[in-house]
């Protein structure tokens, strides 16, 4: 791990933490499936609302071993499914960004999320939404990079923001739950 930016404990960024060529097999692995297997507008349009695309291939073995290279520490609990995450470019006036905190699934009863973990596919920059986090009052930008992961607090209020650029937004999400309590 080249190195960890620690903001107040709410979130880390882990630069450089992640192989390249694993942030490029999940790329091509995505791009492949939609050049092979296509998708039309019903199904991308459950995927944008939904806030999943590629549910078919969460566990691919493109995608898992992005949660292998994880930092070790970042790692423990419960692996919960991957979020893969396209932010395509927005049209028409700005939205009002709603933040949030990810909720567990029903099925992990009791159990909390410990961390959510994210690794950008495509580099995060406020101009293409990239992550917004809230650890207080201010709005603070996570800029990062194919190569960086970012680790924040299940509590950690967050938002994409808005892509006004012309390319497509890409990462893969972790959410690890604790033991029951």
């Amino acid at each position: 791990m080249a190195s960890v930016h620690d903001h107040q404990e709410q979130f880390a960024i882990a630069r450089g933490a992640m192989p390249l060529a694993r942030v490029d097999d999940a790329l091509r692995l995505l791009h492949l499936d939609l050049l092979s297997r296509g998708a039309d507008a019903q199904e991308l349009g459950s995927w944008l609302w939904g806030a999943h695309w590629f549910p078919h291939l969460n566990e691919h073995a493109a995608i898992t071993a992005l949660a292998d290279a994880l930092p070790e520490k970042w790692r423990t609990g419960t692996r919960c499914d991957p979020q893969i995450l396209l932010q395509f470019p927005h049209t028409g006036p700005d939205p009002e960004i709603t933040f949030h905190v990810d909720q567990e699934p029903d099925w992990a009863g009791d159990r909390r999320y410990l961390r959510i973990v994210g690794v950008p596919l495509s580099p995060w920059r406020v101009e293409n939404g990239g992550l917004l986090v809230k650890p207080g009052a201010d709005v603070v930008p996570v800029e990062a990079d194919p190569g960086d992961v970012v680790m924040m607090q299940p509590d950690l209020l967050h938002s994409g923001g808005v892509n006004r650029t012309g390319a497509v937004r890409y990462a893969v999400y972790f959410r690890f739950l604790g033991e029951s309590g």
